[in-house]
């Protein structure tokens, strides 16, 4: 049996990319924990991390290619799963047009160096303009607005919380997401010494948490979730 080892290692499954500390022995994985060293999580993770575990061990994890034959499904080759790959895609194509073809990319295709070097240049040989990702079902809107606004999808404000006066969050808790996309480290500690520093220097607090019977509080109700627009004080939840 070998010594128990760990490995550091980043989680692919959302832009945060929080750093991992996994440790394993064997191929059996102990524990994995959150990166007390990683310059922009600073040892947060989410559930989906720690869940990680359940991928690698799932007895259904797929490790190699797979084809559905009368008798089920069987393991092929790489080798015959690009050739059979390519072959199909021609003859659907020929038969019922070029845009027959739909993909779907998630999330993690992101993280992959392989899948970012050569999935687009793949997907465009298709030619097929029936593409869908994970933004397809997510944060669409946000891109169409910057590319309104700003020219480009990709040009979308991300707020500066250190010079933030006022920051109105909807649908969303950076304290459990570590910011998301705005990879904020320690962002729990952040909206506390912002709390710290308002009360120092004007009185005015921070205010977090349920807004329900505040006072001075416009609330609003659907189905899902709750969100809150306060005046005069900063606003985090």
């Amino acid at each position: 049996m070998e010594k128990t080892k760990i490995h550091y290692r980043t989680c692919n499954l959302c832009e945060a990319m929080c750093g991992l500390e996994i440790k394993y022995q064997d191929k059996n994985i102990i524990s994995i924990k959150g990166d007390k060293k990683d310059p922009l999580s600073k040892g947060h993770i989410c559930p989906k991390a720690t869940a990680l575990q359940d991928l690698y061990e799932d007895p259904d994890r797929l490790k190699a290619p797979i084809k559905r034959t009368e008798k089920g499904w069987v393991s092929i080759s790489w080798e015959q799963a690009f050739d059979e790959v390519t072959s199909n895609l021609r003859r659907l194509q020929k038969k019922h047009g070029v845009n027959s073809i739909a993909s779907y990319r998630g999330n993690p295709t992101v993280h992959n160096t392989g899948l970012t070097l050569f999935a687009g240049g793949f997907l465009q040989s298709i030619g097929s303009n029936q593409a869908y990702t994970a933004t397809s079902v997510d944060q669409l809107p946000h891109h169409f607005a910057s590319l309104m606004m700003f020219g480009h999808y990709l040009l979308f404000p991300i707020p500066d919380i250190d010079r933030t006066d006022f920051m109105l969050i909807i649908g969303g808790n950076p304290a459990v997401s570590n910011g998301s996309i705005m990879t904020a480290p320690d962002f729990s500690n952040r909206l506390k010494a912002i709390k710290k520093r308002r009360k120092r220097s004007s009185g005015r607090s921070t205010i977090y948490g349920n807004f329900q019977n505040c006072k001075h509080t416009s609330f609003y109700k659907t189905r899902h979730r709750c969100f809150v627009v306060i005046r005069n004080v900063e606003c985090y939840f």
